[in-house]
């Protein structure tokens, strides 16, 4: 979507903050170093075997759907916890890093950039930036740590699971800018926890707002399985197409 965006003309690596939970913490770490967009669009063309397949079993899900019944953002994020620290390692955490390490286009940590993570003890949703006092590397690894599906990240004594499993985006961290762009790649609201639609309604109050999530094309590339590195290519290509035709209106209110 970025490089489609970028490629018309629309250059978002100036924007004053660029707020990254789970998968957008990898890519807001490009975008917020000035990173070539559609450099890192044709990287996803190739196959990288650095990464690896895997998927959320049914035991999983039914858990992590549980979960989002749990209560506020809060109790979800602790009820996410629990998950995690019942099943700390579903992978090596040495692969893991590795697969992190091998998708940062950077290892510094950009200015503008904010990195989401949960406190699996508390559930509360903590922002890593530079001031943090922790390597770009271990901050990402934190936002994308799945429960279940990749392992708890520790740092400074504690454990962090996914940004994503109180808020897909963490839109309302944006709220107060005059002008957000929303890329949410799984908008829908679970349990307690609203949906992206939801969020940027409410922003809309106070702030120009463009949520950009999957169309059609998009969600058949992505598939079933938003684990499976072998869809990065088509759903890369999806995604920029869908930046091109979507162009005109960001631009509007950019």
């Amino acid at each position: 979507m970025l490089a489609g965006l970028a490629v018309s003309g629309v250059d978002l690596t100036k924007a004053h903050a660029v707020i990254g939970t789970s998968a957008g913490s990898f890519v807001g770490a490009a975008v917020a170093s000035g990173y070539d967009l559609e450099n890192l669009a044709a990287d996803q063309s190739q196959p990288d075997p650095a990464e690896l397949t895997v998927a959320a079993s049914q035991e999983t899900i039914a858990a992590w759907f549980s979960a989002f019944g749990a209560g506020d953002a809060t109790s979800v994020g602790a009820a996410f916890g629990q998950i995690a620290k019942a099943n700390p390692e579903p992978v090596p955490p040495h692969v893991r890093r590795a697969i992190v390490e091998g998708r940062l286009v950077t290892t510094e940590w950009p200015d503008t950039l904010r990195v989401t993570a949960v406190d699996a003890d508390s559930g509360v949703l903590h922002i890593f930036d530079r001031t943090s006092g922790i390597a770009l590397v271990d901050a990402v690894a934190a936002s994308g740590a799945v429960p279940g599906v990749w392992p708890l990240v520790r740092i400074g004594g504690r454990s962090w699971i996914d940004g994503g499993m109180v808020s897909s985006a963490n839109a309302r961290l944006a709220d107060g800018y005059g002008r957000v762009i929303v890329l949410a790649p799984m908008p829908t609201g679970y349990g307690t926890i609203p949906g992206v639609e939801d969020d940027v309604a409410a922003m809309q109050e106070q702030s120009s707002v463009c949520l950009l999530s999957p169309d059609e094309g998009s969600i058949l590339a992505i598939g079933p399985n938003p684990y499976d590195p072998d869809r990065r290519g088509p759903a890369a290509a999806a995604g920029r197409l869908q930046g091109v035709r979507m162009a005109p209106t960001v631009d509007a209110m950019w």
